[in-house]
């Protein structure tokens, strides 16, 4: 089963005005081409779940935005809402283990693709500055504070990790609890990354991506690599720059004593982690550190003896 490029145009210009309200938003199993997408990313909950979907505008980006509550009547979920926000290259679909985890734990789930991923506008895995992604972050929280009143906390994959970072660089204290897993700060050899940004961002406009063995699921890894219609090829040299004002930021950030739970493979290639918990243990002297052996960096779409581990060990 594939998506077609014309499909996955429909769906991007398909989505319906999303309201936050059960009643009146869109049930993506009710159509054809949703229910494809549904199916190929292994997301289809008919009659399990409540799942909604559709468009927020956040200027000037138009981001796809899912909801699921635990139950199929519109009810409030008792224990809150749970904000998922996905790492680079990455999408919606890639969260189904981690979407299924927290619905059968009887709370609400909130996901939505960042700027230029997935389904959202916006230039092919490019931002100008991680701040645009927080921007969207805040925006759709708003939209579940008013439509769900109650807990909310967030759980962010990597880069997505970073966007909650930095809304707490910002003196944000809105979220019950905060998940990171594999957070984004330093990248691995970014020493040659740095390097690239630096001497190409005036003359080349991006690199060739290179896939990397970031899980131990091999089907993951192949789905990734050779199956999945919305990931993209390069790494925009826009991207680079904006991760380059991130590590500055982040370096720079006031000490915070929110209890952060991070949790971090011990086999990870993608990032630099060492260095990274150093960082962060020195800026949340309060948070919780995990290390999962042989875990790499995708740890929601890790083996299951480890993803089981990961999904323990963030304490919802």
């Amino acid at each position: 089963m594939r998506l077609s490029p014309y499909e996955i145009l429909t769906l991007h210009t398909s989505l319906s005005v999303l309201n936050f309200d059960p009643l009146m938003d869109c049930d993506p199993s009710q159509e054809p081409v949703a229910e494809k997408y549904l199916r190929l990313y292994g997301m289809h909950h008919a009659g399990r779940y409540l799942h909604r979907w559709g468009r927020v505008v956040v200027s000037p980006y138009t981001i796809a935005c899912h909801y699921w509550l635990p139950q199929q009547a519109p009810t409030l979920p008792e224990k809150g809402m749970v904000m998922v926000v996905h790492g680079y290259f990455d999408h919606v679909g890639l969260y189904g283990h981690l979407v299924r985890h927290l619905l059968e734990l009887d709370y609400g789930v909130v996901a939505f693709d960042l700027p230029g991923h997935g389904l959202s506008s916006g230039e092919r895995a490019s931002i100008a500055t991680f701040d645009h992604y927080v921007e969207v972050f805040e925006d759709i929280l708003a939209h579940v504070r008013q439509a769900f009143p109650g807990s909310i906390s967030a759980i962010g994959q990597s880069t997505g990790g970073a966007n909650l970072l930095k809304h707490l660089s910002l003196g944000r204290r809105d979220l019950a609890k905060i998940v990171l897993l594999a957070p984004l700060i330093e990248p691995s050899r970014w020493w040659f990354n740095r390097i690239v940004y630096l001497l190409g961002h005036h003359v080349i406009k991006g690199v060739k991506r290179v896939f990397n063995t970031n899980s131990s699921d091999a089907n993951f890894v192949r789905f990734i690599e050779r199956d999945d219609p919305l990931q993209p090829d390069y790494i925009p040299i826009e991207w680079l720059g904006a991760m380059h004002g991130w590590i500055k930021d982040c370096r720079a950030m006031n000490p915070c004593d929110f209890p952060l739970t991070i949790i971090q493979g011990t086999a990870d290639k993608t990032l630099s982690w060492r260095t990274n918990l150093r960082i962060l243990r020195r800026k949340f002297p309060a948070a919780d550190v995990v290390l999962v052996p042989k875990a790499r960096h995708h740890l929601v779409n890790e083996s299951l003896p480890l993803r089981q581990q990961v999904f323990e060990r963030m304490g919802f």
